[in-house]
């Protein structure tokens, strides 16, 4: 051991603020609990050792009879007894321990991980000197590792962490155990062996606070440290010795329980539904995969459905099927069209939500969370582009029900016998509507060739502008939103 139900879009609006106090957990999916009732660990939740070995709980072989459930609680124990499978002795962290104790572990990895939410439990610390308590995730490979609860020294302390490895080194080696960092703290108050308290961490994609009987504690926004968490699994254990020191109170006739009355993890629910469909307002057009590429087709096309999975408040990944959408490569360069891959827990695979006015529904803006650009229709493809590019190709339906999808865009082009034309006096223009736009309001939106806004207004019948005040050069008249839409061009000399 180291050092979705639709809810209102407007929830799409928070911040990477938390729910306060945790206690209070509206808009969160309960995806993980155990109340350790019965008579016997859940084997469908928890392992009931350390998937790497015994001898990882420094002087303490790990073995599965010193875990058991009686009453609703857990209890792992720690005896001053040799195990007659233990070994001598041990290695960990470059130190060398006799295993003249004999102690327990569980953990839930291959039966539960998660990336991001609320993980919370209930302990009661032992009160022996030497003993070192512990709650916390971790993945495959270290670091990271998120500590919830470390109890070494005195019960009237615990110890909270996230250890990561130092991003420079990181960002250019990847893993690496001789360059591992950690931020955290201790936090003081009541005897943690006299009753029981609550532990708990909320992980989002940029923020990590720590919780002690429902209160923060602790608050790090920490992206680029955080950002090297992927799916994590729960661990709970009972040390012996190592960081606790070796004067140990545990004897044959004393022995030493970390006990828990129940584990819960609760996950964000989204702003939308799991699955959805997402729409081009400019090309009224879907997003599909196409091999390892996304491109545009039928909304009605079944490849068009997209998986939506919450990394935090407005963090998403998107999937089709078992895919992620991300920018191949990690690259961060304009123009690169998007792909789809297997979800490695990287930011080029995850798509921060930027809520837009004026439209009726859900219409956002999507950013790359690694380059800080946005995603836009080109064409037939998807691509990553600059923030202030193409803002009207930035803009995404994300579509929840077939009524949001027209229906009859053939019969609608067939009766459009007049398109909208522009006519010219001087500097003088005037718009008229054709017979798409008859008898309705129509957005019109005048951009220049790179994107840039111009004018913007809604209109019933025509429109006269004047361009005197308009740089040289091409511009487009937008006319409508997505398959009921007109394009016309201009040049300002």
């Amino acid at each position: 051991m180291n050092k979705f139900s639709l809810l209102a879009f407007s929830f799409i609006l928070l911040s990477f603020s938390f729910a306060e106090p945790p206690a209070n957990l509206e808009g969160w999916d309960l995806v993980f609990e155990d109340n350790f009732d019965g008579t016997s660990l859940d084997s469908k939740k928890w392992n009931s050792t350390y998937n790497w070995g015994h001898t990882h709980n420094h002087r303490a072989y790990c073995v599965a009879e010193n875990v058991s459930v009686k009453d609703g609680i857990l209890k792992i124990k720690g005896e001053a007894i040799r195990h007659p499978d233990a070994p001598a002795t041990a290695s960990n962290g470059g130190k060398t321990y006799s295993l003249d104790y004999t102690s327990g572990a569980i953990d839930t990895r291959d039966k539960f991980e998660v990336q991001y939410g609320y993980i919370e439990g209930r302990f009661k610390a032992p009160p022996h000197a030497g003993t070192w308590p512990a709650f916390w995730t971790l993945q495959d490979g270290w670091p990271p590792e998120i500590d919830i609860l470390e109890i070494p020294h005195a019960r009237t302390q615990h110890h909270y962490y996230l250890h990561y490895t130092d991003p420079s080194w990181y960002a250019s080696h990847g893993d690496a155990w001789d360059h591992e960092a950690s931020f955290g703290g201790t936090h003081s108050g009541p005897d943690k062996s006299a009753a029981f308290y609550n532990y708990g961490v909320e992980w989002d994609a940029g923020v990590m606070n720590f919780y002690f009987n429902d209160q923060r504690i602790a608050s790090y926004n920490r992206p680029s440290e955080i950002s090297q968490t992927k799916a994590m699994y729960i661990i709970i254990n009972l040390a012996i010795g190592g960081w606790a020191g070796d004067d140990i109170e545990v004897t044959a006739n004393n022995p030493a329980y970390f006990e828990a009355d129940w584990v819960r993890v609760w996950k964000r629910k989204s702003a939308f539904p799991d699955t959805v469909r997402i729409r081009s307002v400019a090309s009224g057009k879907c997003m599909i995969p196409s091999e390892k590429a996304v491109v545009f087709g039928d909304c009605f096309d079944e490849k068009a459905y997209v998986t939506l999975s919450a990394l935090g408040s407005n963090t998403y990944n998107m999937y089709f099927g078992d895919r992620v959408f991300e920018i191949p490569n990690e690259s961060k360069d304009p123009g690169v069209a998007a792909g789809i891959w297997d979800n490695n827990g990287k930011d080029h695979q995850k798509i921060v939500f930027e809520p837009q006015d004026g439209f009726t529904g859900y219409v956002v803006r999507m950013k790359m969370k690694h380059s800080g650009h946005y995603i836009r229709m080109d064409e037939d493809r998807v691509i990553q582009d600059w923030n202030d590019s193409w803002p009207w190709n930035q803009n995404w339906k994300i579509i929840v029900d077939d009524s949001e999808i027209p229906t009859d865009i053939k019969s609608v082009k067939l009766v459009q016998k007049q398109p909208s034309v522009i006519h010219r006096y001087g500097d003088q223009m005037q718009l008229i509507l054709g017979s798409m736009h008859k008898n309705q309001e129509s957005l019109v939106r005048i951009v220049n060739l790179d994107g840039r806004q111009m004018f913007v207004e809604k209109v019933h019948k025509n429109l006269q502008f004047d361009i005197s005040t308009f740089p040289k050069g091409v511009y487009q008249i937008i006319i409508g939103e997505g398959a009921f839409s007109e394009t016309l061009r201009i040049l300002n000399r």
